[in-house]
């Protein structure tokens, strides 16, 4: 299965907003543990256990919003830590530094050529396969798309 031309910008925005990703993830945390629930409407004795410790692990688990949250900040971290210094480079200057010097494929491809210690040149086309890499790794740790 491939990626989609809608894909791509969906999942660079991930990376933009990796950030805000892990607060939001912290706020949810904060409201499935802290805010005051009433699940005991009728009265009587709940099944629940009375572990915190397993209450808290079984309320951020069935919550399919933190748990994808979870997943998603997962695999950035995880595709950021196996990157090439090339394309750890592609996340810094695309995605996270947002200097608008190194913004566009050719400047980042200019930019990887300088650090270079041979003479070859590194093409914008270049710059974006692996920036197309870099997304690929990251739908397939999210659990987008299988590439048999």
């Amino acid at each position: 299965m491939k990626l989609g031309k809608a894909d791509i910008p969906k999942l660079e925005e991930y990376w933009i907003n990796y950030d805000e990703l892990k607060g939001q993830l912290a706020y949810r945390r904060y409201e499935l543990l802290y805010q005051p629930q009433d699940t005991n409407v009728g009265g009587g004795k709940s099944n629940i256990t009375s572990s915190p410790v397993e209450n808290e692990v079984i309320k951020l688990h069935k919550d399919n919003k933190y748990r994808n949250l979870q997943a998603t900040i997962q695999a950035i971290e995880d595709v950021y830590r196996v990157a090439t210094e090339e394309q750890k480079a592609i996340i810094h200057y695309r995605y996270w530094e947002r200097d608008l010097l190194i913004y566009e494929w050719e400047d980042i491809a200019h930019e990887l050529t300088k650090r270079r210690s041979d003479d070859k040149v590194i093409s914008q086309y270049s710059v974006i396969r692996m920036r197309n890499q870099i997304m690929r790794n990251t739908a397939k740790q999210i659990g987008w798309i299988h590439f048999d």
